[in-house]
């Protein structure tokens, strides 16, 4: 019998194809497929449908449903755990890159974009997707994960801040994080700016992802305002 996407979506009772070897799919990226098709299969419309249809399919793209593949087999403690370490080195990187000056290097500007994408695309799944996602383990950790994303990206930017010299002056790592810390809490000091139309764009790149991530920090807070009322 041959799979087409449209049949998966559609039909709950087909469950995910087999390998040529009869391997069944490692159980995270099932659990996936199944989002997609629970997504497929509701009753949303028009932007909404595609957006949360778009967001399942490209998390195919990061780790870390390799991750929780792995480290699924330690139960959910071992899974957290992971994704906690995961969270951590990309916490870690961008900090790394500027004070090592590793910002020259293709392949680690590469990296800091392809990290930046999958945070933004996680903080995209806690808006769009929470019907999706498992309940916290607390607020606090949800809270303290969700602010080291957003000292991450801080960071990301910084590096592409020094690594294509959109800066109208010469800059040091610290005062790119300086930029880029000023550019997300929207300060304005002006004592540096964009200096061309590409560093612009960064900027507006930035203000859209620090938006999306004062949604999230609305939401857990009024979600914890709730279950104390």
């Amino acid at each position: 019998m041959k799979f087409s996407l449209l049949n998966i979506f559609s039909n709950p009772a087909i469950k995910p194809p087999e390998s040529e070897h009869g391997e069944r799919m490692p159980e995270a990226y099932a659990q996936q497929l199944r989002d997609v098709r629970r997504v497929w299969n509701e009753h949303t419309y028009g932007v909404e449908r595609i957006v949360r249809l778009a967001l399942c399919l490209v998390q195919f793209l990061f780790p870390v449903l390799l991750i929780r593949d792995i480290f699924g087999h330690w139960g959910p403690t071992g899974r957290k755990l992971a994704v906690e370490l995961y969270t951590l080195l990309k916490f870690a990187f961008p900090l790394v890159v500027l004070g090592q000056g590793w910002y020259r290097s293709p392949v680690v500007i590469f990296l800091v974009i392809y990290f930046l994408s999958d945070t933004f695309v996680h903080i995209l799944h806690l808006v769009f997707l929470e019907d999706m996602h498992s309940a916290v383990v607390s607020y606090r950790r949800s809270l303290l994960l969700i602010s080291l994303h957003y000292i991450e990206v801080m960071s990301d930017f910084a590096v592409l801040y020094m690594a294509f010299d959109l800066l109208n002056m010469p800059m040091d790592p610290v005062s790119a994080l300086y930029f880029s810390i000023v550019a997300t809490t929207t300060v304005g000091f002006g004592d540096i700016c964009a200096k061309n139309t590409a560093g612009r764009m960064v900027v507006i790149a930035q203000l859209l992802v620090c938006v999306t991530f004062i949604v999230v920090f609305i939401n857990y807070f009024s979600q914890k305002r709730n279950e104390t009322h």
